[in-house]
């Protein structure tokens, strides 16, 4: 079989090998599609936490199927069509996980498939070598495996705005025009918010965000400091908004969003990944306003369960979402390691494409 093997920032290389062959407790599934996530660009470009040992088969977010089962496994068939995420209830029930977070279990990031050192599914196959402990769900009939993909940054916003202190009618601002931000915007339409603003650097993006439910969209580079005052405008009221979400996954987008977007008393939940360090954030010159500054991270096997589930209902839909398609061949130069990203929003590598 192909697989797309990562050796470390800058080289990946396209390898053949062996289709593993399932032990005890472990499935094989032949990839459908796999989702390219920042994570995968981060290692490409940057590298990968030092407890990974390379070389590692990238790709965490996955769907496929079954094609071969180990011993012990009971709950999945040949034939079965899955998704496979992170690990779910660790086998040492740790802390988190007797409180029922699994998604920020002590063990799970470095056990992660295609994060922390299992291979994941840049393949055409892929062992899931811990069923019991890893989130994997069948995907239900009528489901297209491509909206299947996405459960990753879909059910990441799930989860960030269900912990959030959003409630009907309350007025947002969502910082972040990715997949991320997409699927926070219609969510929080679903949830019956008033006006919803949407934050972008890229008004090509504007009639999506419109389409998907945002009553209005800002670009924060061009209204800079008067940026507040807008969204002030918009909302008709001297303040921002009840709840703010960070969805960029950067430190202007941050500052934006307890600067100038939360009103005194409001909440800012940082649903995007921040890994760069925060130089120019002063705490106590928006202290004073006492926002509720909060974080969210992944989702439960419970919120990807209820995703799939509103799909099956068609009460959600994400149009427009995959924007390309590629060849595990191509995933260097048209996703890891592509030079222009105007207009992308989600890739899908198809390991049967050559």
């Amino acid at each position: 079989m192909k697989v797309a093997a990562y050796y470390g920032p800058g080289d990946v290389r396209i390898e053949d090998r062996p289709v593993p062959t399932p032990g005890p407790n472990q499935l094989v599934v032949k990839i459908d599609y796999v989702g390219v996530c920042g994570t995968d660009v981060e290692f490409f470009k940057g590298g990968c936490p030092p407890f990974v040992k390379l070389p590692m088969v990238l790709g965490h977010e996955n769907v496929g199927t079954v094609t071969a089962v180990g011993e012990g496994v009971t709950d999945y068939q040949v034939g079965d069509r899955i998704l496979c995420g992170p690990p779910s209830h660790c086998a040492e029930d740790c802390p988190s996980c007797k409180r029922g977070e699994t998604n920020i279990c002590i063990y799970g990031f470095p056990r992660t498939a295609g994060i922390g050192g299992p291979d994941g599914g840049y393949a055409e196959y892929m062992l899931v070598r811990d069923v019991k402990h890893t989130m994997l769900v069948k995907i239900p009939e009528g489901v297209d495996p491509k909206d299947a993909v996405l459960f990753d940054v879909i059910c990441v916003s799930l989860h960030g705005i269900r912990k959030s202190n959003f409630k009907l009618g309350d007025n947002v601002v969502v910082s972040g025009t990715g997949a991320i931000g997409l699927a926070a915007i219609q969510f929080l339409k679903a949830g019956g918010a008033n006006k919803i603003i949407a934050l972008g650097t890229s008004p090509s993006k504007y009639p999506l965000l419109k389409e998907y439910g945002a009553d209005y969209c800002l670009n924060p580079k061009e209204l800079g400091d008067h940026l507040g005052e807008e969204i002030c405008k918009l909302l008709g009221s001297p303040v921002g908004a009840d709840v703010v979400y960070e969805c960029a996954g950067n430190q202007n987008s941050l500052m934006n969003c307890v600067f100038q977007c939360v009103k005194p008393g409001g909440q800012v939940m940082v649903i995007g990944t921040i890994q760069e360090p925060l130089t120019n954030i002063v705490p106590g010159q928006f202290s004073i306003h006492e926002p509720d500054l909060n974080f969210s991270f992944v989702y439960t096997p419970e919120e990807v369960q209820m995703y799939l589930e509103m799909l099956a209902a068609g009460k959600i839909k994400f149009p427009g979402m995959v924007t390309d398609i590629i060849a595990l061949d191509d995933c260097v130069e048209k996703a890891l390691d592509r030079k222009d990203r105007s207009g992308m929003i989600k890739i899908l590598i198809d390991p049967t494409l050559s």
